[in-house]
């Protein structure tokens, strides 16, 4: 859902929004940066990440970049750099404020309320508010009925090693130089199938299903901008909801392709 809100900020109309998507992030950079100076680490690159959202869609036309296959793939990087560095951040003031026994008390984990947290924010600051109360709830009803099938929290929090002896939480933490002096390249494969599963994909997939329903109208959408101008329409669309389609089956229901 977030996801498939997110194109449509290049429109002009979204204007006002970029502005106070840009202001979110400043504040949220000042925050974190305060924060890391005087009580724990925490990455306040992520305010900085929030202020590049609103430069992306505020210098590209409506359904320009981030309409094509490049400007889906850098928003959804950013967003799951966000959710990951986010999630953390709420784990460690969990921890801080000794939090995190008390909501295991109640069943809830500090991943699953970091996950919530964060799912929340972006859904305040992307989609639509005709939508946002529907989404919220019903996000929070699956999070009471349905928490088994959470399977992010896996990976998330204190636990989460990367490689052989790196906690995950040192990649996250920032410092002079944002990252840590952290080396990117010490990313465990498992570790990196795991973001893209969880995170990176579902949030392509909320960017696609938006591109395709683009990609039906008389207007289409330059799908490969900016290497080409070349439009892709109805037919695009089809073939793209045919392999989803066909994927979906072959995950869930693979016995009837053995027919």
């Amino acid at each position: 859902m977030i996801g498939a809100n997110l194109p449509d900020f290049d429109h002009d109309i979204k204007k006002i929004n970029l502005y106070k998507m840009m202001i979110v992030g400043l504040l949220v950079f000042i925050i974190l940066f305060i924060v890391n100076l005087y009580l724990i680490k925490v990455p306040y690159i992520i305010g900085v990440i929030l202020c590049i959202f609103p430069l992306i869609f505020y210098f590209s036309n409506h359904r320009g970049f981030t309409h094509s296959l490049l400007g889906m793939v850098v928003l959804s990087i950013l967003i799951s750099f966000v959710m990951v560095m986010g999630m953390n951040v709420v784990i460690q003031i969990l921890n801080s404020l000794n939090l995190s026994d008390l909501f295991t008390s109640l069943i809830f984990s500090s991943q699953i309320i970091a996950m919530v947290v964060i799912v929340i924010f972006f859904a305040l600051l992307i989609i639509n508010k005709k939508i946002i109360l529907p989404f919220i709830i019903l996000f929070v009803l699956e999070i009471i009925f349905f928490p088994n099938g959470l399977n992010i929290i896996n990976f998330m929090g204190n636990e989460f090693i990367i490689g052989n002896n790196i906690n995950f939480n040192q990649f996250l933490l920032i410092d002079h130089n944002f990252l840590h002096g952290y080396d990117l390249n010490q990313l465990g494969i498992i570790e990196i199938f795991q973001i893209l599963k969880y995170i990176f994909f579902p949030v392509f997939l909320g960017l696609l299903s938006h591109i395709l329903l683009d990609s039906l109208t008389p207007a289409g959408i330059q799908l490969f901008r900016p290497f080409s101008s070349k439009k892709v329409y109805k037919k695009f669309a089809i073939f793209v909801l045919f392999i989803l389609s066909f994927l979906a089956i072959l995950k869930y229901f693979p016995l009837f392709l053995t027919f």
